[in-house]
């Protein structure tokens, strides 16, 4: 071979092997560690598989709710949210769904009305336990645990007769306008719940010193701590209800009738067979248990639907002077002139042919004129008393 010809093969040769260690050098030029290597692309590789799970881990942290309750909570926050509020309420949920069925059907129903989201319901929960005759050491009362003069700022009325913080309708209707209110001022649900627990005012003054959105996370709040655990307790219980944790049972069913004055619901529940305290129960801002001498002639009260035709059985169906008793066992006229503060004579001469001893059951005429003089009786089941698994929850 000659001289030419070998250096020629030689020069190829060297060419060669020179572009063939170079294809075998690692690629590290801008690698992005989430991209995977060129034999990944063949499938089968378990790097793939990790590489993705952590890619779809990352973005569950940073998933948000549909719910516009938790917008902006990552799912992690949500699912402590549930925990606590699990931990807390789940112990005497039974009871509070219990009574939520004497109350929630006209609550529902002025949400609704209002226009206000039905996730609403859950504030009574965290508030009064759904015990509208809780009576707070501050002196609030109802569902809503309204005060006093809270209640006046929101038109909700009271009298002698009637406690509008009780009333399930005007309670309702006003806490839901203050809560709509307080969302579109402060642009979120927690600071809406913030305001209602601690005074918008006092949240604004917070907010400007230290300003805060969802995003940032429910500790991150410039609250006031039983504030914040107010907050996580109601939002938690969102989620749990949206989850299908907690359920509530059907509220029972009722229907509004007109009774008219006077009229005695103690011997009412008797003489229809209700069970104990039923009315009250479904009528919680009555304030008396006999009205005789209420500036209307008549009032309207909720009443289960299968007891409402044995109660028209025992109501009359038009305005009256007088009102119908029984006589207890072993009762006199003269016990019963006592009891209404009248003299016995003039309770005979209402009944012609009554004896000083009538039978028990016997039923006697009371003319509306005698009853001025009676002092009614309270609800029976108005009491002053503490919240103290409410009170207990919000310290936690």
């Amino acid at each position: 071979m000659s001289i030419p010809k070998l250096l020629s093969r030689s020069i190829l040769i060297l060419l060669s092997l020179a572009f063939i260690t170079s294809c075998t050098q690692p690629q590290t030029l801008g690698m992005n560690p989430f991209w995977p290597s060129l034999s990944n692309l063949w499938g089968g590789d378990k790097d793939l598989e990790r590489t993705q799970a952590a890619m779809n881990n990352a973005e569950t942290d940073k998933a948000q709710s549909s719910n516009p309750f938790l917008t902006g909570l990552t799912d992690k926050e949500i699912r402590h949210l549930k925990r606590e509020a699990w931990s807390i309420y789940g112990t005497f949920w039974s009871g509070v769904a219990s009574r939520s069925r004497y109350v929630r059907q006209p609550l529902l129903e002025t949400l609704e009305a209002s226009g206000a989201p039905s996730e609403l319901q859950m504030v009574p929960v965290v508030e009064s336990s759904y015990d509208p005759y809780v009576v707070s050491s501050v002196g609030a009362t109802g569902l809503w645990q309204l005060m006093p003069e809270t209640a006046d700022d929101m038109h909700v009325k009271s009298d002698a007769n009637f406690d509008g913080r009780r009333d399930i309708r005007s309670s309702t209707k006003a806490a839901a306008k203050y809560l709509t209110l307080q969302h579109q001022r402060f642009g979120n649900w927690p600071m809406a719940f913030a305001a209602y627990h601690l005074g918008p005012n006092a949240v604004q003054r917070r907010l400007d010193r230290r300003p805060w959105q969802p995003e940032d996370g429910l500790k991150a709040m410039p609250l006031p701590p039983i504030t914040k655990t107010y907050i996580r307790h109601i939002i938690g219980l969102i989620a749990l209800h949206e989850q299908g944790k907690i359920t509530f049972p059907e509220p029972f069913a009722t229907q509004t009738m007109t009774l008219h004055i006077p009229v005695d619901i103690a011997q009412l529940q008797k003489a229809t067979e209700l069970p104990k305290n039923q009315i009250f129960r479904l009528n919680p801002k009555l304030k008396l248990n006999q009205y005789f001498n209420a500036k209307s002639k008549s009032i309207q009260l909720r009443i289960s639907q299968v007891r409402v035709k044995k109660l028209q059985q025992h109501i009359p169906s038009k305005p009256v002077d007088y009102m119908t008793i029984k006589v207890a066992k072993g009762e006199s006229i003269g016990r019963i002139g006592k009891r209404f503060r009248t003299s016995p004579l003039k309770i005979m001469s209402a009944n012609p042919g009554i004896h000083m001893r009538p039978k028990a059951g016997t039923k006697l005429r009371i003319p509306v004129k005698l009853l001025q003089h009676v002092d009614p009786q309270d609800n029976p089941m108005v009491k002053p008393y503490l919240a103290p698994i409410v009170d207990i929850a919000l310290n936690q």
